[in-house]
């Protein structure tokens, strides 16, 4: 018997993140994790294909994001309190061990929560995420830098102004959107919807945050994947496939930052390929 999808609030360290669900988890469930870290989980639906296969697939927004509470005290935004609301969330939700699959800024806290909280953890899927904020914004600028003149000067100039709606601004950033973050030439909803709403809650919680040198500690199953052209580059991403034993990369060729929806198909099947192998071959630690 299948399982009507569910939605709600639950509350979590004094506040309440929205959360959508889908499937019961006769092989587990996974837990999504969105990027930003101010999108909204909308982009990341496709990933509820999982439950054709056993899986429960929960996905929330996280504090100050979609519907989800939006307290004003920008001290609330950090890192170290975005890893508590994940485990929050998973035992609110009563799920668990889970799958954790965490998505561009997503996966970079999963990295996270997996180093303050791997006994509620089954696994890893780490999609388009750097270890190294240092190294993501050296290779988002070479990127830029790679854009023809026209596009990389308006970049350059208007950012420089903060003038961040000016349309000449805007049309350059969606050559460059349209080359690294999703290549489709119409954009799904779902996606342009996700970039209506995104607010920047950052409130600088990267800045320093590097634990390249930590990832030989995780010691779970671990699924990590990229798109060839992906704004968080192919280079970040096997930092991270090279810091945690035993794990698998898989690199989406002609893909970019939304693998999901550019190849869906081919997305969720590697996905489930990585989570049945995790439910049918237990790993031995080294």
């Amino acid at each position: 018997m299948s399982v009507e999808p569910s939605e709600g609030h639950v509350k979590v360290l004094g506040f309440k993140p929205y959360y959508r669900s889908f499937g019961k988890p006769d092989k587990g469930s996974v837990l999504v994790l969105h990027g930003g870290p101010a999108c909204v989980l909308d982009y990341l639906l496709p990933l509820a294909d999982l439950v054709q296969f056993g899986y429960r697939v929960v996905l929330y927004n996280q504090l100050g994001c979609g519907k989800s509470d939006k307290p004003k005290n920008v001290k609330l935004y950090t890192q170290s309190r975005a890893v508590d609301e994940v485990e929050g969330v998973r035992r609110a939700l009563r799920l668990g061990k889970v799958h954790l699959l965490g998505q561009s800024y997503g996966g970079a806290l999963a990295l996270d929560v997996a180093l303050k909280y791997p006994k509620g953890l089954r696994s890893l899927v780490i999609s388009s995420a750097s270890a190294s904020n240092a190294l993501f914004e050296k290779e988002y600028a070479r990127l830029v830098s790679e854009m023809p003149k026209r596009i990389r000067d308006s970049i350059k100039k208007y950012e420089a102004r903060s003038d961040l709606k000016n349309p000449k601004y805007l049309a350059a950033l969606d050559v460059f959107y349209h080359k690294h973050f999703c290549r489709l030439p119409i954009w799904p909803h779902n996606y342009w919807y996700m970039m209506e709403h995104y607010v920047d809650q950052t409130h600088g919680r990267l800045n320093g945050w590097d634990i390249t040198e930590r990832l030989s500690e995780i010691r779970l199953p671990c699924l990590v994947t990229v798109g060839e052209y992906d704004v968080v580059t192919p280079k970040c991403v096997r930092a991270v496939h090279r810091g945690i034993y035993g794990s698998k990369l898989v690199v989406f060729k002609e893909g970019s930052h939304a693998p999901m929806w550019e190849n869906r198909v081919r997305f969720i099947e590697v996905v489930r390929d990585f989570l049945d192998s995790v439910s049918t071959s237990p790993r031995k630690s080294p």
